[in-house]
C-alpha cells in the first residue's frame, strides 16, 4: 500500500506506508542519539527540529538519487512506472530490463554519482558558511553531507539489484553477451554478501548486545530476497522479451449472453466446461464477467429467476487489456491487480482472454534449455 505524494517530470512519487515508521525512527534517533553527541548541552527543542529537518533531508536525497537513474532510464528510452520511498529507502520502478550493457551501466551510476555531488555541495556550503553560521544550519548541512555520502557509498556495494550489483551485472553481460547469465552470477554474490550482513550482524547483537546488529540482518535479509526477486523479474522479462498478448492469449473464448439465467449457467456453463469465470457479451461487446464466486452468492432459491446480468461485473469494475501490449505487462497488470486473467479488449470488442497460466506456461517453454 503506498501514497501518492506527487509528481516530478511526469514521474510519480509515492510513499509506502512503512516509510512513516522509518521516518519516526531516524528523527528520533538523530535527535536522542546522534545530535545529543555531536551539539551537547542543547534544548531538546533544538535536538528533534534538527532531527525531523535531518530526516526529511535524507529522503528528499534518495528522491533525488532515483530521479537521476530514472533521468537517464528516460533518456535511453526506457519507461518509469514510479518512485516509491519505503522501509529501505527508495526504489524506481522501470518497466522494463535495460537494452544493453552500457545502459545499465549509465543507469546504476548516476544515482551514486547524484549522491557524491549532493555530498559535495553541502560540505564545501558547510565549509564557507559552517564556521559563522548558526548551529542549527551547520547540523543540518553536516549530515546532510555525510548522509549523501552514506548513501553513495552503500549503494555502490555490488549486491544486485542495488547499484553496484547492477554496475558487476553490466560488466558481466558484457563480457558474456548473456543477461540471464550474468544476473544469475550478481545474484550469487548478493548471496553471499547478504549472509556476511547477516553474520556480522548476528556477531554484534551477541558480543557486544547492541541492536545495531538488528539493522545488519535486516539489510541482509533485504539483499537475499531482493535478489532472488531480481533474478526472477530478468528471466521473465528475457523469456516474454517482445511478445504481445495478442501471441499467447487464448481466442476462441467461452462467453454467456446476460438474459441467461444462473441455474442454467450452472447447468450449461459450469457443470460442462470447468472454467472458472465467463465473459458476458451481447454480440461480441464486452459487457462484464461472471465467476463461479459471484454464482456461489446466489441463494439456491433465486437461481431460476436471477440471470447473469444480475450477478455479473459489470464491465468498468474488470481490469483489461489490449492485444499489443506487451505479454510482461499482463503480467505486471494481473500481479498489480491481484487477478489471475485478463480480457483482452479492442475497441470494447472482447477478442480474448490472457490468463497467468499462459504466461507461466510461456515462460517455462521459453526457458526451459536455459542452464541453471
Amino acid at each position: 500500500m503506498s501514497l501518492k505524494i506527487g509528481k516530478i517530470s511526469g514521474i510519480e512519487i509515492k510513499l509506502n506506508y512503512s516509510w512513516f515508521f522509518v521516518f519516526l525512527f531516524i528523527a528520533w534517533s538523530l535527535s536522542n542519539n546522534y545530535l545529543p553527541t555531536q551539539y551537547p548541552d542543547k534544548t531538546s527543542n533544538f535536538y528533534y527540529t534538527i532531527g525531523i529537518a535531518s530526516a526529511l533531508s535524507l529522503y528528499i536525497s534518495i528522491i533525488l538519487h532515483e530521479l537521476a537513474h530514472s533521468f537517464v532510464a528516460k533518456n535511453r528510452g526506457i519507461d518509469i512506472n514510479n518512485i516509491t520511498l519505503h522501509f529501505f529507502g527508495g526504489v524506481a520502478q522501470i518497466n522494463e530490463e535495460s537494452s544493453d550493457p552500457k545502459t545499465e551501466a549509465y543507469m546504476a551510476l548516476a544515482g551514486p554519482l547524484t549522491s557524491f555531488i549532493v555530498s559535495g555541495f553541502f560540505l564545501l556550503l558547510n565549509s564557507f558558511i559552517g564556521p559563522n553560521a548558526p548551529d542549527t544550519v551547520e547540523a543540518l548541512l553536516v549530515y546532510s553531507g555525510y548522509a549523501n555520502l552514506g548513501l553513495a557509498l552503500f549503494n555502490m556495494i555490488p549486491a544486485f539489484p542495488m547499484d553496484g550489483g547492477r554496475v558487476y551485472r553490466a560488466i558481466i553481460w558484457n563480457r558474456n553477451g548473456n543477461l540471464i547469465k550474468a544476473t544469475r552470477s550478481a545474484s550469487t554474490a548478493s548471496n553471499i554478501i547478504s549472509l556476511l550482513f547477516m553474520g556480522f550482524g548476528f556477531f554484534n547483537l551477541f558480543s557486544s548486545g547492541s541492536f545495531d546488529g538488528l539493522w545488519l540482518i535486516f539489510i541482509g535479509l533485504f539483499i537475499n530476497s531482493s535478489s532472488k526477486v531480481g533474478l526472477s523479474q530478468t528471466i521473465i522479462s528475457e523469456a516474454l522479451g517482445e511478445m504481445n498478448v495478442n501471441d499467447i492469449m487464448t481466442k476462441n473464448v467461452k462467453t454467456v449472453e446476460p438474459d441467461v439465467s444462473i441455474q442454467r449457467l450452472i447447468d450449461e456453463w459450469f457443470s460442462v466446461y470447468k472454467h472458472q469465470g465467463y465473459p458476458v457479451t451481447d454480440e461480441d461487446r464486452l459487457l462484464g464477467i461472471i465467476t463461479n464466486e459471484d454464482v456461489r452468492k446466489v441463494d439456491q432459491s433465486k437461481r431460476t429467476v436471477s440471470t447473469v446480468g444480475d450477478v455479473m461485473k459489470k464491465r468498468d469494475e474488470l481490469v483489461t487489456i489490449e492485444p499489443d501490449a506487451k505479454a510482461s505487462d499482463a503480467l505486471m497488470k494481473m500481479s498489480m491487480n491481484d487477478v489471475g486473467r485478463l480480457l483482452v479488449v479492442e475497441n470494447n470488442i472482447l477478442i480474448g482472454i490472457i490468463t497467468r497460466g499462459d504466461l507461466i506456461k510461456t515462460i517455462q517453454m521459453r526457458t526451459q534449455f536455459e542452464p541453471s
